[in-house]
């Protein structure tokens, strides 16, 4: 074992953004708002773009708005326990779907089943940086006057047919905290690309309690700048009290306006998006180059017209033999399907099941780093982690 140890995912803050972030944090400069704002609504085409405390928050208030008393939404069997939070904030009740292990997108026939069982809205995830098939979806739930939205919390700068990942759906959300590709420390969006939907939220203004002043949120940036270094990481890693790179649940909240400090410090990272979404691709490309051909380790493709934004590489263990290696940020994805949730189970519809490719992703993903601290030290040393793995015995393929 060696002291250094990788993040699994890292976020470029400028230190200018901290201290400026500190400085709205205590009241000073002006706000930073409607500048973030209106880069959303550019970025991603959208009429408004509320600006909340969280990407959960986001979730919660698009469930909100879309479903009616006691509605029914359908979700992702393997995703992020968040979706569990949001499910219990809006109080809705859930169906899941499956997704194909080999793209992490949505299985189309098993949406279709699930709007069969009844659904009044789908949620669709993109993980990792993946694009999930918004399109597909969204055609198919439009055959059934069926609205969809886009969780875009992982969408890291992923693109489908051209159009970013978050721009695809009439209301979409996304999420800013500090295990995404851009960060403000915490925060999240919902975006909306129709004249009712912006109605609504310029109406949710008025109602959402402001955030705090986000001088937490900076510090934790700041202290996560430092000990981020894989010469340091090793620290914070060892306290079990932080849970870093831990699936952890967070009871439900009142959704709040994003934090003053959070807004400013993403005036500058939006603006860094670009290059880190460019650089996290040459990192994965240099690594899928470096496999060998074997069917031992299936890196997960794009679907067709997507590119990945590689919030982390996706790799599919197809024979289970895999090891994780902390040291080298090299993880299983999560370790739960979400029907075993236990605080979902209340909500979950009678016989509502993780369908194969969900089970596959959680027994068989591994996720590795692309992001700005992994080196060339780093790459060399995941390579040697893929080849032990590339020379165990043969077994099938993700797709079989």
């Amino acid at each position: 074992m060696t002291w250094r140890r990788q993040p699994p995912v890292l976020a470029r803050v400028p230190t200018r953004a901290l201290v400026d972030g500190m400085g709205s944090a205590i009241g000073l400069g002006p706000s930073s708002y409607e500048i973030v704002a209106a880069t959303l609504r550019r970025r991603y085409g959208a009429v408004d773009a509320l600006l909340t405390d969280s990407g959960t928050s986001a979730l919660t208030l698009a469930l909100r708005k879309i479903l009616p008393p006691g509605g029914v939404v359908a979700f992702p069997a393997y995703a992020c326990i968040d979706l569990t939070t949001a499910a219990l904030g809006a109080g809705a009740r859930v169906r899941l779907y499956d997704l194909d292990p080999a793209t992490l997108s949505p299985d189309l026939d098993s949406v279709r089943d699930a709007i069969r069982r009844g659904i009044d809205t789908i949620v669709v995830a993109h993980l990792y940086g993946y694009p999930a098939d918004m399109i597909g979806v969204r055609n198919i739930a439009a055959e059934h006057g069926i609205p969809v939205i886009e969780d875009a919390a992982q969408g890291a700068g992923g693109t489908l047919c051209g159009a970013l990942l978050g721009s695809l759906g009439d209301i979409a959300v996304l999420s800013f905290a500090r295990g995404k590709g851009t960060t403000g420390g915490s925060g999240g969006a919902v975006l909306v690309k129709t004249p009712a939907l912006a109605e609504w939220t310029r109406g949710l203004r008025s109602y959402l309690k402001a955030g705090s002043r986000g001088g937490v949120a900076v510090l934790g940036l700041a202290a996560q700048r430092l000990l981020s270094h894989p010469a340091l990481y090793r620290l914070p890693a060892s306290i079990p009290a932080l849970k870093l790179g831990e699936m952890v649940y967070h009871p439900p909240r009142p959704p709040r306006e994003m934090a003053a400090a959070s807004a400013t410090v993403l005036r500058w990272t939006l603006g860094l998006e670009e290059r880190e979404v460019s650089d996290r691709r040459a990192r994965a490309k240099e690594l899928l180059s470096r496999m060998q051909e074997t069917s031992n380790v299936v890196p997960a493709r794009s679907i067709p017209g997507g590119e990945s934004g590689y919030l982390r590489l996706a790799l599919l263990d197809a024979n289970g033999l895999g090891r994780p290696s902390p040291d080298l940020g090299a993880l299983r994805g999560y370790p739960m399907t979400l029907e075993q949730h236990t605080q979902l189970r209340p909500l979950l519809l009678s016989g509502e099941r993780a369908g194969s490719g969900s089970l596959f992703l959680r027994d068989r993903l591994f996720t590795v780093p692309t992001h700005s601290g992994v080196g060339r030290f780093d790459l060399a040393r995941l390579s040697q982690w893929l080849d032990a793995h590339q020379a165990e015995p043969r077994g099938v393929t993700a797709a079989s």
